[in-house]
């Protein structure tokens, strides 16, 4: 489902080159929940940037699907990650000024779906996460658990093939961070999504198909 070969990461300025990925190899297969772990600052979220095409490498191959993705243009490259591609992201990333409904929404807006499908199509994915009671309430009415939540309604909306979520628990409470963590793997079990998790909680990965550690911006297991 994605594959890096030789991927590196370079942040260059005037005076000084900053290595955040370092010959990176890594295959994750579809239906896998693969955990990514290490230390702050050993490159997991320029990872996972990566891999949502959020960042380009420096050098190296990503193919994801199927598709080679240097070989696409801007617009293509962003038509494909709406398509294909749901995140999740630590601070929730949602516009205070939007109610949940319209949070989860806009995916499809960027695809031009009609209003009245992007409407039932919010309601539908707000009920399976236990949210429709909170269609019409604001980020700031809700509590973290509840955002983290709209997060991933969002992200699913779409009917991505593959998740990458960036610490999804990191700011929740144990019985939060609990239900959440039930959430994903329901995706993950029931609709065969492939997801990423990035986290720096041992007890979450350990609940995943697989962990792999970095450090230094490479792959150590």
């Amino acid at each position: 489902m994605i594959k890096l070969e030789r991927v590196h990461k370079i942040y260059r300025t005037d005076e000084i080159e900053t290595v955040a990925l370092e010959n990176v190899n890594l295959e994750v297969h579809k239906g896998e929940f693969l955990s990514v772990m290490g230390p702050s600052g050993c490159g997991k979220s320029t990872l996972l940037n990566v891999m949502g095409l959020l960042d380009t490498p420096t050098s190296g191959e990503i193919t994801i699907a199927g598709k080679t993705i240097h070989e696409m243009n801007d617009s293509t490259l962003a038509r494909f990650r709406n398509e294909h591609l749901g995140f999740v992201f630590q601070s929730f990333h949602l516009i205070n000024s939007l109610n949940v409904l319209d949070n989860v929404e806009l995916p499809l807006l960027y695809r031009g779906v009609g209003s009245k499908e992007r409407r039932r199509l919010a309601e539908e994915v707000l009920r399976r996460v236990g949210l429709s009671h909170r269609m019409r309430h604001f980020p700031a009415q809700l509590s973290g658990g509840q955002c983290q939540r709209v997060a991933i309604a969002r992200a699913i909306i779409g009917n991505p093939h593959i998740i990458l979520a960036d610490e999804p628990t990191g700011n929740l409470d144990s019985k939060m961070g609990a239900e959440i963590m039930g959430l994903l793997h329901d995706l993950n079990q029931t609709d065969g999504r492939t997801i990423v998790m990035v986290t720096h909680d041992e007890s979450k990965a350990k609940e995943t198909t697989r962990t792999i550690r970095f450090l230094d911006g490479r792959r150590i297991s």
